[in-house]
């Protein structure tokens, strides 16, 4: 018998029958595969169109506020919470109705009430927006406590999380900056796809100030703007200025600048209009209260015959009387300045500037209107546009 047991054993081990009490051998875990849709099967699939909080600025997805400290950019939030929660307009743009959660990470009740007190004006506050002041980081619970708002709000349709810095988790080992940035803010962005629900992260700006494009000057490196949806930045050109420009770009948002200035008695930003309209405009106003300007019109205005001719000096001097203020500080400074408005007085007032030099280094100055000086007294000039060659 004992024997018997020990070839039994011997033909175990050597593989020549199966051990009945031996343990199944297990599967080999599935290769990943891609999974594919055909060109033809997504063109007839049905999509539901993009679900925009805010038309035009905010959609569904992560985006990102950033501006320098002290900006008043957790006024501007606020201020989008309110106007969500409520359906109401924010800068300029219609909202669509939603309950929102606001993490003010970096204030106080006290201060979120004022705040909230001075942009309702009287108002009741809303039903609808809820605030916290603290939340755990994204490596320690915050997924967790968002789920559960969420699971018990389920009409949210905007999460506004004041600062990103507040919730930001490790690094994991040896992993690099980009790396970091671009996973943690992933992670968010995955969070809001899967709720379907608008996340705003609000960050800040580099202290570098970067004039060719604004966006490289957001605190971070890439991968924060990498992993967004939609990014805004609010810049001046200087602290104390009463505008800012809000620059947009994102994936499923047109690109844009907007002009924007902080109304001190409501405590709202308000959009005064695209940045390139604004420009045209703030010109046009400097062109129009211009003294010079405003001096070449009387003179042309006194005229019999619609022109003026005169030296930089009289012109000066006609200026001291007319519009009350010197002009320029010297006849070359006038000169030089009024070779920078010409163009400016053709086009708003279809003025026309001609300069001749008398080859002493002074010379005359002679403006008339356009469509009324005779084609005779005008010498041909292949370098100015508005004489005939």
């Amino acid at each position: 018998m004992q024997q018997d047991f020990t070839q039994y054993a011997d033909e175990i081990r050597r593989g020549l029958i199966e051990d009945a009490t031996a343990p199944p051998p297990e599967a080999e875990p599935p290769k990943p595969s891609l999974s594919t849709i055909s060109a033809a099967d997504l063109q007839r699939k049905a999509i539901p169109p993009i679900r925009f909080i805010v038309d035009k600025l905010l959609t569904v997805g992560l985006s990102i506020l950033a501006s320098p400290p002290k900006y008043g950019k957790s006024w501007m939030v606020l201020d989008l919470g309110l106007s969500v929660t409520t359906g109401g307009r924010f800068l300029g743009y219609q909202t669509n109705r939603a309950e929102v959660l606001y993490l003010a990470l970096e204030d106080s009740e006290r201060r979120l009430k004022a705040r909230m007190c001075k942009l309702l004006a009287g108002k009741p506050a809303p039903a609808g927006f809820h605030f916290a002041t603290t939340a755990h980081d994204a490596d320690n619970g915050l997924f967790d406590e968002l789920e559960g708002f969420l699971k018990d709000h389920p009409d949210t349709g905007l999460i506004i999380v004041d600062t990103l810095q507040r919730v930001r988790g490790i690094a994991h080992g040896k992993e690099g900056a980009y790396a970091a940035d671009y996973r943690e803010v992933g992670a968010l962005k995955a969070f809001a796809d899967s709720h379907n629900v608008a996340l705003l992260l609000v960050h800040h700006l580099r202290k570098m100030k970067d004039d060719s494009d604004p966006f490289n000057m957001i605190s971070g490196t890439n991968g924060i703007m990498g992993a967004a949806d939609t990014t805004m930045v609010l810049s001046k050109e200087k602290r104390d200025d009463e505008n800012a420009t809000l620059s947009i770009v994102g994936r499923d948002v047109e690109s844009a600048d907007a002009v924007l200035h902080f109304n001190r008695d409501s405590c709202k930003w308000e959009n005064l209009g695209d940045a390139d309209w604004f420009a045209e405009q703030q010109a046009r106003r400097e062109y129009q209260e211009s003294p010079t300007v405003k001096t070449i019109k009387k003179l042309l205005a006194q005229s019999t015959d619609g022109e003026w001719g005169g030296t930089a000096q009289q012109l000066l001097d006609a200026g001291t009387y007319i519009a009350r203020t010197r002009l320029a500080a010297s006849a070359r400074d006038l000169t030089s300045q009024l070779k920078q408005m010409d163009k400016l007085l053709f086009e708003y007032d279809n003025i026309i500037h001609e300069r001749k030099s008398n080859g002493t280094g002074g010379g005359k100055h002679l403006f008339y209107y356009g469509n009324l000086a005779p084609l005779e007294e005008m010498e041909p000039d292949e370098n100015n546009p508005f004489l005939p060659t």
